[in-house]
């Protein structure tokens, strides 16, 4: 029983965590317990270990409870100590200032890209991304080149469920999405003209490492600047300078 408990606590906890992620410093003690469908006095005692344990500061003007900065940091020390990451940030920044464009590293999380490196060298208010925010895999260049390199059971389940959201206006299809990871598949990148933000075009590049896990290396410009970037040649170059470094 006491082993049941503790799962029990474990999985309580992490549910916090996330529910407290998406509703920093607005919830009450009691909305808390009826999110995670606890007694108050449990949701009171998760949060106060959590306090405890620096993760979780109380607001003493509304006597709510917030995230404090440890997940960030913990999650920055896991980023700093990815051995890709490392490798392909020198290769990041040199890319991004020599073209004048930026330049991430991602890889997934669920169904979606996540961002575990921006070099940023334009602003856009829609791509404003930080380290750690997700986008859907299907309408990002970063997400389909990971995509393209799953086994065919592995893009049944990733397609399983999947509800298939318009961004800017483009109509998705799983035929169609199969389609373009076979042909992403086939030339060794993967694009995104407009699907998630609007003006924005991007091509990315899929990495598997040592132990099978998958990233991408994604170059993103205004779409005014594509015929310009996006060549032969430069895909070449970096696609050649992308297995140097791994």
């Amino acid at each position: 029983m006491q082993k049941q408990d503790g799962i029990f606590a474990v999985k309580k906890t992490f549910q916090l965590l996330s529910l407290m992620a998406s509703h920093n410093g607005t919830l009450t003690v009691s909305q808390i317990a009826d999110h995670l469908q606890c007694s108050v006095s449990s949701a009171t005692r998760f949060l106060q270990t959590l306090q405890e344990q620096g993760y979780v500061r109380k607001n003493q003007q509304t006597g709510h409870y917030e995230l404090n900065y440890k997940l960030y940091s913990l999650g920055s020390r896991l980023v700093r100590n990815d051995p890709i990451v490392e490798k392909l940030r020198p290769l990041a920044h040199e890319i991004s200032q020599r073209f004048d464009i930026s330049v991430n590293i991602n890889t997934m999380l669920d169904k979606n890209a996540i961002l575990l490196l921006p070099v940023s060298r334009f602003y856009n208010k829609d791509l404003d991304f930080q380290v750690g925010e997700i986008a859907p895999a299907y309408c990002t260049s970063s997400g389909k080149a990971i995509l393209s390199q799953l086994s065919e059971d592995e893009l049944n389940l990733y397609f399983d469920n999947l509800q298939l959201r318009s961004f800017q206006g483009n109509t998705y299809t799983e035929e169609g999405l199969r389609a373009e990871l076979q042909a992403a598949r086939k030339n060794g990148y993967a694009v995104c003209r407009e699907e998630y933000v609007s003006g924005v075009f991007s091509f990315s590049f899929p990495i598997r490492d040592l132990n099978d896990h998958l990233y991408a290396f994604t170059l993103i410009m205004p779409m005014r600047r594509k015929k310009e970037i996006f060549q032969p040649a430069i895909l070449k170059e970096i696609r050649s300078r992308l297995k140097e470094v791994i």
